[in-house]
């Protein structure tokens, strides 16, 4: 797969945001790309920030989710997102002509109140979701079929609809696995989306 299908996933990956990933993921390969996430690295030898690294060098598309900049339990804020999508925009600016062509959606749960956190991004369309998965699943694919100009994608509706009927068969889908649908990684629940996306389409 060309790296231009590549789609790097930066957002929180606790219990409370797991609805919001995996409706980005199951979009993302719904409309044919490729979700990619430090999640699928899980190699010892090598530090957190180095995978980031590799994976945004890796795509050309990039989903930053900045809505979870809130404070911990020891009033610290959470900077990992807003971090990663520095990166992102310091490998377009500074990095080779491929690069260069590096797109970003930038999403948050109420439209502009990054402004408050982080007024460098000033002047940029963020898209909000309001915490809602079907928003999400909108955002992403209408984001994705302008960017990538790829005209076969179908509408959100349709989506929507086969995102919910697959979240409906998922229990079962994890049993007959003999996975623990609580403690399910990354790269699980993309094989399961593959392998359902396949048989629905196939």
């Amino acid at each position: 797969m060309s790296n231009n299908s590549f789609v790097f996933i930066n957002c929180p990956f606790d219990e409370e945001f797991k609805d919001m990933l995996y409706a980005i993921v199951f979009v993302v390969y719904r409309c044919g790309f490729k979700p990619r996430s430090a999640l699928q690295e899980d190699n010892g030898l090598i530090n957190r920030l180095a995978k980031i690294e590799k994976l945004i060098e890796e795509c050309r598309f990039g989903i930053h989710d900045i809505s979870r900049t809130e404070s911990n339990n020891n009033s610290l804020p959470r900077f990992n997102m807003p971090f990663e999508l520095g990166v992102f925009f310091g490998a377009k600016k500074f990095g080779n002509q491929k690069q260069k062509g590096k797109i970003a959606l930038v999403l948050e749960r109420e439209k502009y109140l990054y402004q408050q956190y982080i007024s460098d991004l000033n002047g940029i369309d963020t898209k909000a979701h309001g915490g809602n998965p079907a928003n999400a699943i909108k955002i992403v694919r209408d984001w994705l079929r302008v960017c990538s100009g790829v005209k076969s994608i179908d509408g959100h509706v349709k989506i929507v609809k086969e995102y919910t009927e697959f979240r409906q068969k998922m229990p079962v889908i994890v049993a007959d696995s003999g996975l623990d649908i609580t403690d399910l990684t990354f790269t699980d629940y993309c094989v399961m989306v593959e392998e359902a996306l396949s048989l629905n389409m196939g």
